[in-house]
């Protein structure tokens, strides 16, 4: 950081193109985006609706929920850290009711699962306040009109509930993927990465190649590419709102 430098030209990215650390990194992203972003959507969504009924309290309700999306993701990350460890609270609960504990945080399997896990817990609260304004925002004349109608449930949900939330939707869905693919605190202060660099995302590669490795030219090269795959994805979503994204 202090030395000099030295122009590498295109040699960093024909690195990372070699370098199964990396490539192992962007797996490891992609399945957590795959499975985080659905499941964070549908939880939201599922919660939104259900807090829309009139249960008594859904006030304190809504703020118990967002409390997780406003606390420091390192404090909660590291209170996980605890429960999940070989001898902690999960696994003494879980022999409490007669099962053996679970490797949670040294089986690469259940140590992802554990990442994915947390980070919903932390975050689908922000998603939910969303889209409970989105549906705050539907006429009630138009739910009467489709009951009327003989809507079902599932009809109304499908046929008027989706399309006229869907612009809070899209929003969502948007900030989610972005967030999902720079995900870092949970997988560096639950599981370090490991066990096996069977949590290691891009963003805590990239943290390990600059600050532990002192490389940040080629850090650099993996924040660019990792920039390049947000906006793809971006991209494609601003593109594809045109199909099912409705401002009327």
């Amino acid at each position: 950081m202090l030395g000099g430098t030295q122009f590498t030209g295109a040699a960093n990215y024909v690195r990372l193109l070699h370098d199964p650390q990396f490539l192992n990194s962007v797996v490891v992203t992609a399945i957590f985006v795959l499975v985080y972003v659905p499941a964070n959507i549908a939880i939201s969504m599922a919660m939104a609706m259900w807090l829309k009924t009139r249960i008594a309290g859904r006030n304190w309700l809504r703020v118990i929920f967002l409390i997780p999306a406003l606390s420091p993701m390192v404090a909660n990350a590291a209170v996980f850290r605890l429960l999940f460890q070989k001898d902690g609270a999960v696994n003494q609960a879980l022999a409490g009711i007669g099962l053996g504990p679970i490797p949670w945080l040294s089986d690469g399997n259940w140590a992802l699962v554990v990442v994915i896990g947390v980070s919903l817990w932390q975050s689908f609260g922000y998603n939910m306040i969303v889209l409970g304004a989105g549906l705050d925002s539907i006429s009630p004349d138009v739910i009467a009109a489709s009951r009327i109608d003989g809507a079902g449930r599932v009809r109304r949900f499908v046929s008027i509930t989706l399309p006229l939330v869907s612009p809070a939707l899209f929003f969502t869905t948007v900030l989610t993927v972005i967030g999902a693919w720079q995900t870092f605190a949970q997988a560096y202060v639950i599981t370090g990465g490991g066990p096996g660099n069977s949590t290691m995302t891009i963003m805590l590669y990239l943290y390990q190649t600059a600050f532990t490795n002192n490389e940040l030219g080629y850090a650099s090269a993996i924040a660019t590419v990792l920039f390049l795959i947000i906006a793809i994805f971006t991209l494609f979503q601003l593109w594809g709102q045109r199909k099912w994204v409705h401002y009327d």
